[in-house]
């Protein structure tokens, strides 16, 4: 139930990154932020026509048709991005989301290993691959990528968020509580992030018999307790947090 909970946490914040394209729990990373505006496909497909030749209206396009989950179209336009400019690191990335977003992890990891080829320190490329393999079940794996990613951009707070979601399926749940703490020193206004933080110190306390509850116990228990009031103060309509809380609080 909990290992449940998890997957689907990890699976939402990767999602809601790739979807968004720009940024982050927030889903498939996809790092365009220098490339993409929020705007209707047709707004990029009238900008494709009258920029003929130039490849990143077509990355534009792609992208902007993968967050409407029109990917029989995204997939062409980013290709011809990739056609007039092979290097374009960017459209491999918007192509790797693209099919990530369909289910294809092999073709997607093969565009994000040439994203990486033409730049070897691009940290958030390594977060795209991380998720890939969370995807395939590959936690291992998946733990090594984000520690890459960390490792090349400390202040990122996807990678560590995903990292510490990892830990949590793999049940290191302290080195999970750990990167949780981490990112939320980098973004303190994320409900997701003291949500799963509370997820973590239950998993902690569960640790223990509950026939006689330890002291331990209790403080785990109310450190979960605390983290779904700020996850409530952050969203009041959290209604997994707002329930997970009254059950604790009524032990």
């Amino acid at each position: 139930m909990e290992q449940t909970e998890r997957i689907k946490q990890i699976n939402q914040y990767i999602e809601s990154v790739v979807l968004i394209a720009i940024v982050v729990i927030y889903g498939w990373v996809t790092f365009e932020r220098n490339f993409i505006w929020r705007d209707e496909p047709t707004t990029w497909s009238d900008t494709v026509n009258k920029s003929f030749g130039k490849a990143r209206p077509h990355n534009n396009l792609g992208v902007a048709y993968t967050e409407k989950g029109l990917i029989e179209k995204a997939v062409p336009e980013i290709k011809e991005a990739l056609r007039l400019k092979p290097d374009f690191i960017n459209a491999h990335i918007s192509l790797g989301n693209a099919y990530m977003k369909i289910g294809l992890t092999d073709m997607a990891i093969l565009q994000y290993m040439e994203a990486l080829r033409l730049k070897p320190d691009y940290g958030e490329v390594y977060v795209n691959l991380g998720n890939v393999y969370i995807k395939k079940g590959m936690i291992e794996q998946a733990i090594d990528e984000y520690k890459k990613g960390i490792s090349l951009k400390p202040g990122y707070v996807p990678a560590h968020v995903n990292l510490a979601s990892a830990y949590g399926l793999k049940e290191l749940t302290e080195d999970a509580i750990l990167e949780y703490k981490l990112a939320l020193k980098l973004e303190t206004d994320n409900p997701d992030i003291y949500y799963n933080l509370g997820l973590s110190y239950e998993q902690l306390a569960k640790g223990y018999e509950l026939r006689a509850m330890s002291y331990e116990q209790k403080d785990f228990i109310n450190k979960a307790i605390n983290e779904y009031k700020k996850t409530l103060m952050l969203n009041p309509d959290d209604l997994q947090a707002r329930e997970r809380m009254k059950r604790l609080m009524s032990h």
